[in-house]
């Protein structure tokens, strides 16, 4: 929902003509045939609408798409029109707020005319799509969710089995002695940390992409999940260049100059992120 409120407020002049020109070129004079006919198919995005009188009741059911509701009619709305303030053209179009009938974001339109209010409200996602602002598909948006389930389960099952390898990996240390201690607690560790980083991974795509598609792409998540994700394997490379210094000084010292060169990489790799980091965040002070 972010999103859309962040590409609403990005091109709200667009939209808000838009908007106006929709309603504007309505015959509400026949406001009633039109409702029964076309209002619906000639504007996707709207979803609803209904109508007030000159005594500020609602003088019609609310309408919508497939059926209409009569539990407000002849309520009174005066509490409601009281608080806005028409423009020129006799238009008002409300701010982005969350119906509490659909729990999405909408924007409603008022039009007064001949003493009577007309009131039209119009989903958001719906009208950005409409407007070509976004682009979406019902079917390819639940294939994608489909394939982030499926790659997030899976991600999640190898960082389970990084778990696994490395109390493995202790245990076989500790019992069967079959490798060297040093190197078998390196490996434990590094395999620790690559499953934390790769179950975070798999962990914000399932959150955002499957359960809570609607925060997803806010305040820079993909940086800020690329850096956590970098910041991780810097952590396991940094202690598995430690493990091969400790080989070669108890080894062979003439081969320390492979281990600089691994140390070097993993200094390099850090000052990558550190500018990233710095780009990101000047990125979004700019925001």
């Amino acid at each position: 929902m972010k999103e859309l409120v962040a590409i609403y407020k990005k091109q709200y002049a667009y939209i808000e003509n838009s908007l106006s020109v929709m309603v504007e070129n309505l015959d509400l004079l026949e406001y009633d045939a039109l409702v029964a006919k076309s209002i619906f198919t000639l504007f996707p995005a709207l979803k609803a609408t209904y109508k007030i009188n000159k005594n500020l009741k609602q003088s019609t059911p609310l309408y919508t798409k497939d059926a209409f509701d009569e539990t407000y009619l002849g309520s009174d709305k005066s509490h409601l029109l009281e608080r806005i303030q028409f423009r020129d053209d006799n238009i008002y179009i409300s701010n982005v707020y969350v119906n509490s009938r659909s729990g999405t974001p909408y924007i409603t339109v008022v039009m007064k005319f001949d003493e009577e209010y007309f009131v039209f409200d119009f989903e958001l996602y719906s009208l950005l799509q409409e407007l070509s602002l976004i682009e979406g598909n019902e079917y390819f948006s639940k294939f994608t969710k489909f394939f982030y389930l499926v790659f997030g389960i899976l991600l999640s099952l190898c960082s389970f089995a990084l778990v696994v390898y490395a109390f493995w990996s202790g245990w076989s240390i500790a019992v069967y002695k079959e490798q060297d201690v040093l190197a078998g607690i390196f490996h434990a560790i590094i395999a620790l940390t690559l499953a934390l980083a790769i179950f975070d991974l798999s962990k914000t795509i399932l959150e955002h992409e499957v359960f809570y598609k609607s925060v997803s792409r806010s305040n820079n998540l993909e940086n800020r999940l690329l850096a956590r994700f970098f910041i991780s394997i810097i952590i396991a490379l940094s202690i598995e260049s430690l493990m091969v210094v400790f080989k070669i000084v108890l080894n062979d010292y003439s081969k320390m100059i492979y281990a600089f060169y691994l140390i070097a990489g993993v200094g390099v790799m850090m000052l990558s992120l550190s500018v990233f980091i710095f780009v990101m965040r000047y990125n979004s002070k700019r925001e």
